[in-house]
């Protein structure tokens, strides 16, 4: 039997109320990824807010939840199949895909499938920007959460905090009928009802925790196996979220908890709401569904039920539609190399990622991730306030390197192991490099006289010396990450979606890609007598490259008027000759 993956639709019942779950997105970039600092300036009070970089302890909630029965799954198929028909063709222009279970009963999962021929290329699914139906963080600062957060207000969890705050306020509304929550966005009848039916889809937490459907929501000890696992640290993640949810309690929901219930009950079973646990499942659902359109991260009901496939699929994108093609929107188009037949299921692709990010973001690792074919892990640099140069090195950072894109002092960067680029590093952290480890000799050109033309001239090897440095940097960064791997055991276990074999794949994929990085690096260092460098690149663009030869003279017939040139084959002044 089939074992149902961490992003499928898993049907269950909340007392009545029927679930799915569903993880997908293509969310092109996750949390925010600025570094913590021991205390911070809140920009939202102006007060200090010291922070705890320790993790929550357990949840406390025991409610235990019930699968769906086999009989009750098509109650959410026909709410939610009902919801989309009234919503054409006001909120959905194009639908040529409806909900329906997954042929196999078993793995309890929702789906998306046509309604007809599909050809390739063809859109399946095309929704306006309508933020009665697509929630974005635009639609929490400027309508929702208006007036009850600080105009300056930054979190931590960037835009996914925004759409995890929105995703509580529709949960407490629906729980309480409209009592609870903050009555906004104002919806027409058919919008409120897609909404009201998508809610009902979502997992709970309950669901979600004892499934481990999400590594947010994961005991600590696989937390910790997997914070092992990878080069991207799912604590700093968690840090994140509980600064967020710390401060949101204490200035804004404890301040309301008629508006802000801490929980809400669902015909007599409880499900967090505005606390921590509310807020990490919240997240949990926002980065495993919200994708990244038009320059921002959303959440848009019904195409986020679409699952992946690793092969012959588009990502959701933006595009235009309605009757003149003018209404600008997302679509869901079939792939280049995928027709549709009625009643086969439509896939979309969540993006080019590497296991950790399909892990902490999706909660599962497709096919391709499991193969190993491709593997990623992340190497992270830092220029050191202490460097010497630093004001230098991060002014050509902030205004001299890419336009419009000024790079900062930490930069993170993949190490790939494929096919064509087993270990090669990314060529744009050698060039960070380079200008990072740039010291002695070399720093002259950090002059002003250069600062136009050094941040190109890091493209090529700079000296022997510098381009040790570099790969010095590179291999213990490689080294360090390989550590904390080796020391943990391998997994063997039957279920594919268990967090102690997801961390073991993902771990798997990482080693490969440091240690065939490592081992480049280490090739490298052998030929670095082999490289020209930044002063013989110069002296042959001067042509002053060839040995010279005292023996030499004047080519037979050329006469020059010894008056013009001094000893040193100098320009005298005023003379015509230019050497």
């Amino acid at each position: 039997m089939r074992q149902p993956s961490m992003h499928e639709s898993i049907p269950l019942v909340l007392t009545g109320i029927l679930c799915s779950f569903n993880f997908n997105s293509i969310s092109a970039f996750s949390l925010n990824s600025s570094n913590h600092h021991v205390l911070r300036s809140d920009l939202r009070s102006g007060l200090p807010y010291s922070l705890s970089l320790s993790r929550s302890p357990a949840s406390a909630f025991n409610t235990k939840l019930y699968m769906a029965k086999e009989e009750d799954l098509p109650t959410i198929v026909r709410n939610l199949n009902d919801a989309i028909l009234k919503c054409q063709p006001e909120f959905i222009k194009t639908c040529k895909v409806k909900v329906d279970l997954d042929t196999d009963v078993n793995t309890n999962r929702l789906r998306l499938i046509a309604t007809k021929s599909i050809k390739k290329g063809d859109v399946a699914l095309a929704m306006p920007n309508d933020e009665q139906i697509i929630l974005t963080p635009e639609l929490a600062r400027k309508n929702v959460y208006q007036n009850i957060l600080p105009a300056k207000y930054d979190s931590w969890t960037g835009d996914n905090g925004m759409l995890a705050l929105l995703l509580l306020n529709e949960l407490a509304k629906g729980a309480s009928k409209g009592t609870k929550g903050i009555n906004k966005p104002i919806r027409k009848v058919e919008a409120a009802n897609l909404i009201e039916a998508w809610i009902a889809a979502l997992p709970s937490y309950n669901e979600m925790k004892d499934r481990n459907m999400h590594p947010y929501l994961w005991n600590e000890d696989d937390q910790e196996i997997l914070q092992s696992s990878s080069t991207k640290k799912i604590y700093k993640l968690l840090d994140d979220m509980e600064d967020d949810v710390t401060w949101l309690e204490e200035q804004i929901f404890s301040k309301d908890r008629e508006k802000f219930p801490q929980e809400v009950q669902l015909n007599g079973e409880t499900h967090p709401c505005f606390n921590a646990d509310g807020f990490a499942w919240a997240m949990a659902i926002v980065v495993s569904r919200s994708v990244y359109v038009d320059g921002s991260s959303r959440i848009i009901p019904i195409m986020d039920m679409a699952n992946h496939d690793d092969f012959g699929v588009q990502e959701i994108q933006e595009g235009f539609m309605g009757t003149f093609g003018t209404t600008k929107g997302v679509v869901v188009k079939a792939g280049s190399t995928k027709n549709y037949e009625t009643g086969q299921e439509v896939f979309v692709s969540y993006g080019p990622k590497s296991a950790a990010e399909y892990l902490l973001e999706h909660g599962f690792l497709p096919k391709a991730s499991r193969s190993l074919q491709t593997s990623v892990g992340e190497i992270t640099f830092e220029i050191d306030q202490d460097d010497r140069f630093y004001d230098d090195k991060l002014d050509i950072l902030e205004f001299d390197t890419y336009d419009n894109a000024p790079m900062e002092p930490v930069q993170s960067f993949d190490a790939v192991s494929e096919l064509g680029r087993d270990g090669e590093p990314d060529p744009a952290m050698i060039q960070f490099l380079r200008l990072l480890k740039m010291n002695g000799k070399d720093a002259f050109l950090l002059e002003s006289i250069f600062r136009k033309e050094v941040w190109e001239f890091m493209s090529m090897p700079v000296s022997e010396q510098n381009e040790r440095d570099v790969l010095n940097a590179v291999a213990d960064a490689c080294t360090k990450g390989l550590v904390g791997m080796q020391e943990i055991e391998s997994s063997v276990d039957d279920d594919l979606s268990s967090p102690a074999q997801l961390c073991s794949t993902v771990r798997a994929s990482e080693t490969k890609a440091l240690s065939r990085t490592l081992e480049y690096v280490n090739r490298e260092k052998e030929a670095l007598d082999l490289k020209e460098y930044y002063q013989e690149r110069r002296l042959k663009d001067l042509n002053l490259n060839s040995d010279w030869n005292p023996d030499e003279g004047p080519a037979r017939g050329d006469v020059y008027d010894e008056d013009d040139i001094s000893f040193g084959q100098a320009r005298a002044p005023g003379s015509s000759l230019d050497w």
